[in-house]
């Protein structure tokens, strides 16, 4: 009896704790963030020419640098939560040159890492 309340035990901390490992929704939110400003990049920017493969591998890359277990991913409505992203960085009232030059220095360093 003793042994099988241990081994419920053991399988609920396991299950707990690989729960709280899953993405969160603020982990999703930067994900959505980092692929808001790659479709910036591309659509404003004059960045047309990157690939979109190589961008869905920065984001990965991304989020395994920052050991996000990306498992439940597909539990968020990423095309909203980025959509959204992309509003708001539209929408930030700085001149379009300095706004490209910045997202492109703090952005475009992770397509580095995807080859």
């Amino acid at each position: 009896m003793k042994r099988t309340t241990l081994c419920l035990l053991l399988l609920s901390l396991l299950g707990f704790s690989s729960a709280s490992q899953a993405l969160s929704e603020s982990e999703a939110e930067d994900l959505a963030d980092l692929t808001a400003v790659f479709v910036f990049l591309k659509n404003n920017c004059g960045y047309e020419q990157l690939p979109n493969t190589q961008i869905k591998r920065a984001i990965v890359f991304f989020a395994q640098q920052n050991r996000w277990d990306l498992s439940n991913y597909n539990s968020f409505n990423m095309q909203a939560m980025g959509e959204d992203s992309y509003r708001d960085l539209s929408g930030i009232a700085v001149p379009k040159p300095t706004k490209c030059k910045s997202l492109a220095r703090d952005s475009l360093s992770l397509l580095a890492y995807t080859n």
